[in-house]
């Protein structure tokens, strides 16, 4: 009987900043076939990073376009709208950097506090979609070629230089944007968070503030294939 994937047919395209790196090791660990991997880093996805093309996308960077054109490659397509597999994705969703605290400084007073009220109002979400505005509009793309898409939550980790109160609501802010274009969200926060919200050092990569471990890789793998990548 005859599966519907060989052991060699990509079954996911992965794009993404540094955190996609540990699901492409999950992935491999697991024997999963994918095409893709890290592009850039999360500041290189808040600025014009694409061009659209027909039924394609042009990455401007040079380089993360020979490393998406070389993903493309590994799943034997000459451009986006030719992909059958789901895209796995991690762009825009760096939430470190859009937390960077020394940007969010200017809407504090003398005691570090931000106005009741700023990180649910308008201004906060005007910031965050501006920044976000690029990265929002690769997956509205992806969708429009009819790419079916999962975008992976960061590590729930905060480093020093970011603050964390800018860092949570950003999320939650950029899960309703997601939903809302019909991104689908993989979120291992309830495996990978302690109780108050932060993940678990069982899941964090040992001397690094900022990334998951292959353990974490492993869950959204899991989740992966549970949604039927």
């Amino acid at each position: 009987m005859k599966t519907p994937y060989s052991i060699t047919t990509p079954r996911f395209l992965l794009l993404g900043d540094s955190h996609a790196g540990v699901i492409g090791k999950a992935a491999q660990a697991r024997e999963l076939p994918f095409g893709g991997g890290p592009l850039g880093t999360g500041r290189d996805f808040a600025v014009d990073f694409f061009s659209l093309a027909r039924n394609d996308v042009v990455f401007r960077d040079g380089e993360m376009d020979r490393l998406y054109r070389q993903a493309l490659d590994t799943l034997k397509v000459p451009q986006l709208a030719k992909v059958s597999v789901p895209l796995v994705s991690t762009i825009g969703l760096s939430l470190h950097y859009l937390a960077t605290a020394p940007n969010w400084t200017c809407y504090q007073n003398a005691h570090g506090e931000l106005d009741d009220g700023f990180l649910a109002g308008p201004l906060f979400e005007a910031v965050i979609d501006t920044l976000s505005r690029p990265a929002l509009a690769f997956y509205e793309q992806a969708l429009a070629l009819n790419l079916k898409v999962f975008a992976v939550l960061p590590p729930q980790r905060v480093p020093e230089l970011s603050d964390t109160r800018v860092f949570m609501a950003a999320q939650s802010l950029l899960i309703e944007r997601l939903k809302g274009l019909g991104v689908e969200l993989i979120d291992v926060r309830e495996a990978a968070n302690d109780e108050q919200g932060f993940q678990r050092e069982a899941f964090c990569e040992v001397d690094d503030p900022l990334h998951g471990n292959l353990a974490f890789g492993e869950l959204i793998v899991e989740q992966l294939i549970r949604r039927g990548v």
